[in-house]
């Protein structure tokens, strides 16, 4: 089941007066409001029928709008609804005309409607917080054209059957780990995972003055993923216990119960032969998520390609990100100016975002000529000509911690400090450009943000470092 993400407000007023006609019958098991997240919740804390459910939630309800709100709307409430009065009786009570308390009843519902929506919001934000701290997630980015996807995913996963493995497969840039991260969102708001842990394949070590050193070792090998999910899904640490004990663990845990485990970035042709036949073996009723570029053809593995935006989704793309940056002139261009960003850079969502950072120093024709010499190139190649062009703008202090991040990716402020040894000035005023062109990704909360770039920004410093570290 999915939770809808939007709370519509019209739709939840009409839901919570049919609730509150229904008060009554208290054998009924089915519930207007059985889409809330507070509902699946409360019937966690305290099994009982739909109606039971749906009757303590429009008690604490009242119970708020009496206590911190308005009394009286309340008490006209509970003798229309839970006391089942007659709204003549009721008006007469009330000393008011009978159309008055019609009108007074319909600010009530509005009300107590509110303050589920409320306490809704709460809910999930709950949740969802804690399973960001939890998982140390990316930040949640607004996306753009994968409504199909999300519900591709979605179904895949919740699907009682198999496969018991679902992997998003797309081009570098294309999405798969953001659509990971909004699925996830929406499953730890369903009953149906016990728990979820996320995991990420990192291929290559980067030692700066070295450059990327070729390694035909899996980015994550079985112990390490063992390890990994064992620390990610046990309430208290593990005493130390031999390898064989910890698969014994973890198949026994992950066989029990439905859990979710999110396997991102795993890329390589050695790290699915490394990694497959472990994952068959703890699969079912636990699912495993996979991203991945491109899949090796395997069996009993749900495979979904995201493929680039469409026009219409990269349009609401550009204009949404140049909003986020105050570009007023770009938030507002004509179509036929959007379209020409769309006919050179295509639906790709990373170069659409490395394009809007570039025109924030330079004309829009300067910037679509310099590609259109990359046009009809590999996507790869397309990007390490946008990164270059990029790499070309930076003051000297964003280059400096650009080349650091691959040592310190979800790094805090300190640390990034400690590992790029700039001043705090200079840092802040790089933190600036490169979150400016699109060249690194901010998350965590307010108090303790992270910083990190994208796997593919990542994937081009490693292969460039050197050239790139050398320019004037």
């Amino acid at each position: 089941m999915f939770y809808p993400t939007d709370i519509s407000p019209s739709q939840l007023r009409a839901e919570v007066h049919e609730a509150l006609k229904s008060w009554s019958k208290p054998n009924d098991d089915t519930s207007p409001l059985s889409h809330l997240y507070i509902f699946h919740q409360a019937g966690q804390v305290r099994p009982a029928n739909a109606r039971r459910l749906t009757n303590d939630l429009l008690l604490q309800a009242l119970k708020t709008m009496e206590d911190s709100y308005d009394p009286f709307l309340a008490d006209l409430l509970r003798r229309r609804f839970l006391e089942n009065t007659p709204v003549a009786l009721v008006a007469n009570e009330k000393n008011m005309a009978e159309a008055t308390a019609h009108k007074k009843q319909r600010q009530a519902i509005d009300q107590l409607a509110d303050i589920l929506a409320s306490q809704e919001r709460q809910a999930r934000q709950a949740v969802i917080g804690a399973l960001e701290q939890r998982l140390n997630l990316p930040a949640l980015t607004d996306l753009f054209g994968i409504d199909h996807y999300l519900q591709r995913v979605g179904e895949a996963l919740l699907s009682l059957e198999p496969a018991w493995l679902v992997a998003i497969e797309g081009l570098g840039g294309i999405g798969k780990t953001a659509l990971a991260n909004a699925v996830i969102r929406q499953m730890a708001l369903t009953p149906h995972f016990q728990q979820i842990a996320w995991i990420s394949a990192k291929q290559q070590e980067f030692w700066p003055g070295l450059g990327l050193q070729p390694t035909a070792q899996p980015a994550l090998d079985s112990e390490t993923l063992i390890d990994s999910l064992l620390a990610q899904l046990s309430e208290e640490p593990l005493a130390v216990v031999l390898p064989q004990q910890k698969m014994a663990l973890l198949t026994e845990r992950l066989k029990a119960q439905p859990y979710l485990v999110v396997i991102d970035n795993l890329e390589t042709v050695v790290d699915f032969e490394s990694l497959l036949p472990l994952l068959a073996r703890l699969a079912n009723p636990t699912k495993f998520l996979l991203t991945s570029r491109l899949m090796p053809p395997q069996t009993g593995i749900a495979s979904i390609r995201l493929a680039e935006l469409d026009r219409a989704a990269s349009f609401d793309l550009l204009r949404h990100e140049a909003a986020l940056r105050h570009m007023t002139t770009l938030a507002d261009a004509a179509e036929e100016q959007l379209d020409r960003i769309y006919q050179v850079v295509g639906g790709h969502p990373l170069a659409l975002k490395l394009v809007i950072g570039q025109l924030h120093s330079l004309p829009l024709s300067q910037v679509l000529d310099s590609l259109r010499e990359a046009q009809g190139k590999r996507v790869d190649e397309l990007y390490t000509f946008i990164y270059w062009q990029a790499w070309q703008t930076l003051a000297e202090s964003s280059r400096q911690l650009l080349l650091v991040m691959p040592l310190a990716q979800n790094g805090t402020i300190d640390h990034l400090a400690t590992t790029s040894q700039l001043a705090m000035g200079d840092l802040y005023d790089a933190l600036t450009q490169l979150t400016t062109l699109s060249l690194l990704e901010v998350s965590g909360a307010i108090d303790q943000r992270r910083y990190r770039i994208h796997r593919l920004t990542e994937t081009f410093l490693l292969n460039e470092v050197l050239k790139w570290s050398q320019t004037p």
